[in-house]
């Protein structure tokens, strides 16, 4: 893939790919991934020299740890979460999951940038060789989507599909029941398809369509802070302890139980890193009420009184 192979392993290569249509599938998921590889780190065909002891402007050991971790997370991810499948025009579809607790960023074929939050799935071609440009997502993702009025972008989340030209926008569509379905353009224009395909409702930059009370309504954007988990901050603006317990829930993928009534309608606002972990956002909410919390390590939960 980097084209530094001799004939005689190319021939050995093309040899593999001819035996057998699994080869040929595990071959396009691994040049997607490679891809995907050169995306984060434009440097990645040269060759990585090991450290070398530290003199001023040398990379300290711990950042070369940091690329290690990285590299080897990277194909961790590609062992586990993608999974290659056929698609027309010889084009492979690939899924990434991204973990509890984690965030992914990607570079999609036609220069489209897409931010994924945690326990998101997202599924898409390796390249775009149709007259469209389509994706499917469940749970929560960021775009910004490279112009091309020859082929339209669509994102298929829950039962919804969001059509666009080129432009930025977010959308949640977890299955999960504490975050109903919400796109909010923030650039551009985008139009949703209502699940029964009876209705197109299109929005304009500054504003959200989201579901509630089993209504689909309009409005502005209320906190574009929220935006800020494609850095790996959690942002909350005058948000009631219930709505932040089921955030917590569904970014970390835990039970909670609130056994204390008399935090649930309280109001905070502030911003937290993902990375700290929910027990650190608790310990931090905790400070003002007295609220006091016991977390099941083994059955994945967490009871506050």
């Amino acid at each position: 893939m980097a084209g530094d192979a001799s004939q005689e392993e190319k021939e050995s290569v093309q040899q593999w790919l001819e035996a057998d249509e699994r080869n040929r599938k595990d071959f396009r998921a691994l040049r997607s991934l490679y891809d995907l590889i050169l995306a984060h780190w434009p440097d990645g065909r040269q060759r990585v020299e090991p450290p070398q002891p530290a003199k001023k402007g040398n990379r300290p050991w711990s950042e070369w740890l940091k690329i290690a971790a990285a590299i080897l997370i990277t194909f961790t991810c590609s062992q586990y979460f993608f999974h290659p499948a056929p698609l027309k025009d010889d084009a492979a579809m690939q899924t990434l999951h991204v973990p509890a607790g984690q965030r992914a960023e990607l570079t999609l074929a036609d220069g489209t940038k897409v931010w994924l939050n945690s326990l998101t799935t997202f599924t898409f071609p390796d390249r775009f060789a149709s007259a469209s440009r389509e994706v499917f997502l469940e749970g929560e993702a960021y775009f910004e989507v490279t112009h091309d009025e020859t082929k339209p972008f669509a994102v298929h989340a829950k039962s919804y599909e969001i059509r666009v030209l080129g432009t930025e926008f977010n959308v949640s569509a977890y299955k999960n029941r504490f975050a109903p379905f919400e796109a909010s353009l923030l650039k551009g224009s985008i139009e949703v398809v209502l699940p029964d395909g009876s209705q197109t409702i299109q929005i304009q930059p500054g504003s959200r369509l989201y579901e509630k009370d089993n209504q689909l309504l309009t409005g502005s954007i209320a906190d574009y802070d929220h935006f800020l988990w494609k850095k790996g901050i959690i942002s909350f603006e005058n948000e009631r302890m219930e709505a932040i317990l089921n955030q917590l829930q569904l970014y970390y993928d835990i039970t909670i139980q609130n056994e204390n009534p008399f935090v649930k309608d309280l109001r905070y606002t502030g911003k937290f890193r993902t990375k700290d972990g929910i027990e650190h956002v608790l310990n931090v909410l905790k400070i003002p009420t007295g609220l006091r919390y016991h977390k099941d390590n083994e059955a994945n939960f967490i009871l506050i009184k």
